[in-house]
């Protein structure tokens, strides 16, 4: 069948149509899908000025306040409490009261102690008397034999007696007589020195049955009460319900337990120097190797955060400490003044300063592209990248001892200056040498920091 002339100008025109909205989607998914946009004149990266100044590198921990010196003293000598003299916050000097225990037991030994030094005091006298007897009698013994005198001639009786006098004589001759002596008379006296000792560790421990405060400083807590067993003798290491912190007793030691308990194992109380605190923090193995005592830092108080403290290290232990898998080392720190409301246990944040380099070249750290020990830099006209070597690293700027001059532009190739900040988490912003200022923030609990000032 063939179809009329109109109807076949209206199927050319259907196709014609279809053809072109083919067409238009085909161009506008090419569009979509293949071709690449333009680069953004948004995406260009900042640049910088290289410029001078000082460039400083330091790590960060927390820690907390303690006393720089610390007694737990404990009773020497064995006995029930009897009276508890302190009380938790109070403060005492070198040398006080602090507890006592009965000292019966004690008495009683010292005056056996003195009896028994009494006797032999006695012992070496009467040895001292019998040694002169011998050595008087030695003496006469010699002057008789240099001196002989004529005898009449002896009867048998008379010569019988001689016989045996002499054999007597023989027996206990003067030089053994006065060597007997001294033996006895050394004898005495090492008795005698023996029992001075005695004498003076039995007054020790009536001296001992008062326990005294071996350093000066505050009370902060007291583990022991009226009523519990303490010194030497005693082995377990419990205290009476309530005898720490509000279970202390002050004057005459009112408080008592209820049955026998013991203190041993720990002092009888704590003493704390609280004028003199100092910061205790650790810090991780790979910041530790770069402090060393002396240095300087920086501490604030969680408690007084507007307030900055200058610190110096003391000492780093040379031990570490393991916990969760993690090392590290405890480094002390001495503080030049303390503010008025410092308390012990409070949470401080420090910062050490481990390098320095003053009128130094320096640029942001982001700037800085890193591949082994090999550093780079962009530079912002278009000469592509430089190499450069580096001094102190700061965390937030670096130094450049060769490589770029002063006043070169280079390229952030991170965004915005800033580091990862400090451990104390105090993030800011980062800021351009020459005053101006890049959006960029710190982050916290980071490693490192590092700082500048620039000309």
């Amino acid at each position: 069948m063939v179809l009329p002339r109109h109807k076949l100008r209206g199927l050319s025109f259907v196709n014609v149509a279809l053809v072109a909205i083919v067409l238009a989607i085909a161009v506008t998914a090419y569009f979509l899908f293949f071709k690449k946009d333009p680069p953004a004149a948004s995406a260009t990266r900042p640049s910088v000025t290289v410029q001078r100044g000082e460039v400083t590198a330091s790590v960060s921990s927390s820690g907390t306040l303690q006393s720089s010196q610390t007694a737990s003293p404990q009773f020497e000598t064995s006995g029930t409490v009897t009276q508890v003299l302190v009380k938790v916050g109070q403060v005492v000097a070198k040398g006080a009261a602090i507890a006592k225990v009965d000292p019966s037991a004690a008495e009683r030994q010292l005056r056996i102690a003195q009896q028994n030094q009494i006797a032999s005091a006695n012992s070496v006298t009467a040895a001292e008397e019998t040694l002169s007897d011998a050595e008087d009698a030695l003496e006469e013994a010699e002057e008789a034999s240099a001196s002989p005198s004529p005898t009449p001639t002896p009867s048998d009786g008379q010569q019988q007696q001689t016989q045996q006098s002499q054999g007597q004589g023989q027996s206990q001759s003067p030089q053994v007589a006065v060597s007997n002596a001294e033996a006895s008379l050394a004898k005495a006296k090492a008795d005698k020195e023996q029992s001075d000792q005695n004498v003076e560790a039995a007054q020790a421990a009536v001296d001992a049955s008062t326990l005294k405060a071996p350093i000066a400083g505050t009370i902060t807590a007291v583990n022991g009460a009226v009523g519990s067993v303490a010194g030497g003798s005693s082995s377990n290491s419990s205290s009476s319900s309530g005898s720490s912190g509000q279970g202390s007793t002050s004057g005459q030691g009112s408080a008592s337990t209820s049955g026998t308990s013991t203190t041993s194992g720990t002092g009888f109380v704590d003493i704390a120097d609280l004028k003199a605190l100092q910061v205790v923090a650790a810090f991780a193995e790979a910041d530790a190797i770069k402090i060393k005592a002396g240095q300087t830092a920086t501490v604030t108080l969680n408690a007084e955060p507007g307030t900055t403290l200058t610190a110096a290290l003391a000492t780093v232990s040379p031990t570490p400490t393991t916990t969760n898998g993690v090392v590290s080392y405890s480094a002390t720190f001495s503080l030049a003044k303390l503010p008025a409301n410092a308390r012990i246990g409070q949470t401080a944040n420090v910062t050490v300063q481990t390098a320095k380099a003053v009128n130094a070249l320096y640029v942001p750290s982001t700037s800085i592209a890193t591949s082994g020990t090999t550093y780079t830099v962009t530079m912002a006209d278009g000469s592509g990248t430089r190499e450069v070597q580096v001094g102190v690293r700061g965390d937030s700027y670096t130094q450049i001892t060769s490589g770029l001059n002063e006043g070169d532009q280079i390229e952030l190739l991170q965004g915005a200056i800033g580091g990862t900040g400090t451990q104390n988490g105090q993030g800011r912003q980062g800021q351009q040498p020459g005053g101006g200022q890049f959006p960029g923030a710190g982050v916290g609990q980071g490693t490192g920091a590092g700082g500048f000032r620039g000309r």
